[in-house]
C-alpha cells in the first residue's frame, strides 16, 4: 500500500461517515476524488485487506447473549468436535490453542434461547460424536465488564502524513435497552450487518431495499449508534492481510478490587484491540483477558511483557491460536 491507501484504511477502520455521500466526505482532505476513493476501497477488499463496511452490533442491545467459551476436548475428537461446534449459526470464531481447555470459541444465543443450555447441549453432541461417554468439560465465560472493545490496528508507517495526530478510541458504548425488535428493525439490521455498497450513494441502496427513505435509515442509523445499540459502523480488517500476522490472548489471575483500574491501563494500549473481565473457575483461575496483536509472535511476547510490567501483574499466560477452526462475522437475526 502506498501512504495515500494506509491513511484512507486508517480511516474508514476508525469510522465510517453516516452521510448520503460517505466517499465524497472521505476523499476530503486527502486529494483524491471520490472515485479514487472508492477504487482504492474496491482494491483493498479485492486485496482481502478489508473483509467489509459495515454496522458492527452491540449483540446485547438485541436481546442476545454472548459468551466465550473453553472446552476440554480429547485430541483424536477434535475434528469432529469442532464441526458439531461450528454447525451452531451462533457460533463466529473457533480456535484450537494450547492446555487442558483447548477448544476457545466464542458463541451468541439469540433472544429466547438459553446460552447455557446451548453450550451444554453442544458440549453432549461433540462428546457423543468423540466417543465420550459424557459431556465434555466447558468454561462459559461472559464479559462481566468491557475495558474495549475495538479493533482499530495501527497501519500507518513513519512518513503518513496523519500519523501525528492524537489517536484516541473512545470507551465501549453501554446500550440504554430501547431497541425494539420490530420486522422493520430486524430487517434493517439484517441489511446493514452486511458489506456496504461501494457506490455513490450507498445508504440509498440499501434504504431503497427496505422500501425506507434514504435519510430516515440514516437517522435510525445514526441514533442506533448514539444508544449504543451499533458499537460502530466501520471497515472490519483482514488483520494477517494488513501485517498483523499474530495475535495472542493474554490472561492475568487479578485481585478483584484493582481489576478495573488494571483494565484501564490495558485498555490504553493500542496493541490491545478487546479487554474484558470474566469469571474465573478453581480450574481455570484467570479473570482479566486483553486481545494483542503483533507482526510476529516474539512482538505478541514483548507486548505482553510490557503489558504485565505496566500492571504489576505476574500470574499470567499468553494463548497464541495454533489451528482456526472457524472465523466469521456473526449473522444476526438468522
Amino acid at each position: 500500500m502506498d501512504s495515500t491507501s494506509r491513511v484512507l484504511l486508517d480511516r474508514v477502520q476508525r469510522s465510517f461517515p453516516i452521510v448520503p455521500d460517505p466517499y465524497r466526505v472521505l476523499s476530503e482532505g486527502m486529494d483524491i476524488s471520490e472515485g479514487e476513493v472508492r477504487e482504492r476501497i474496491g482494491i483493498l477488499k479485492k486485496d482481502k485487506k478489508i473483509r467489509q463496511i459495515s454496522a458492527i452490533f452491540n449483540t446485547g442491545a438485541l436481546g442476545y447473549r454472548s459468551s466465550l467459551v473453553a472446552m476440554a476436548v480429547p485430541q483424536e475428537a477434535l475434528e469432529q468436535a469442532a464441526q458439531i461446534i461450528n454447525g451452531y449459526p451462533g457460533v463466529s470464531h473457533n480456535y484450537l490453542r494450547p492446555g487442558a481447555f483447548n477448544m476457545w470459541f466464542t458463541i451468541a444465543a439469540p433472544p429466547g434461547q438459553s446460552l447455557d443450555a446451548v453450550v451444554s447441549e453442544l458440549s453432549s453432541k461433540a462428546a457423543c460424536v468423540g466417543g465420550g461417554p459424557v459431556a465434555m468439560p466447558a468454561l462459559v465465560l461472559p464479559a462481566v465488564k468491557k475495558y474495549k472493545l475495538a479493533v482499530v490496528l495501527d497501519v500507518l508507517e513513519e512518513g503518513d502524513w496523519e500519523h501525528t495526530e492524537e489517536k484516541t478510541e473512545p470507551p465501549p458504548t453501554e446500550p440504554n435497552g430501547n431497541f425494539s425488535p420490530t420486522p422493520a428493525n430486524i430487517g434493517i439490521v439484517k441489511c446493514i450487518q452486511e458489506d456496504l455498497p461501494l457506490v455513490p450513494k450507498p445508504f440509498g441502496v440499501w434504504a431503497d431495499s427496505l422500501g425506507m427513505e434514504e435519510s430516515e435509515l440514516l437517522r435510525t442509523v445514526s441514533e442506533w449508534m448514539r444508544q449504543g445499540t451499533i458499537r460502530r459502523f466501520a471497515a472490519v480488517l483482514n488483520h494477517r492481510q494488513v501485517g498483523f500476522s499474530a495475535n495472542g490472548m493474554v490472561v492475568w489471575n487479578c485481585p478483584q478490587d484493582r481489576i478495573d483500574r488494571i483494565g484501564a491501563i490495558l485498555a490504553s494500549y493500542p496493541e490491545v484491540s478487546h479487554c474484558y473481565s470474566r469469571p474465573a473457575y478453581p480450574e481455570w483461575p484467570y479473570n482479566l483477558y486483553a486481545m494483542i496483536h503483533g507482526r510476529s509472535r516474539q512482538e505478541c511476547e514483548s507486548i505482553a511483557g510490557k503489558l504485565t510490567a505496566a500492571t504489576g501483574l505476574d500470574n499470567f499466560r499468553i494463548l497464541f491460536s495454533t489451528k482456526e477452526f472457524k472465523k466469521k462475522r456473526l449473522k444476526l437475526f438468522w
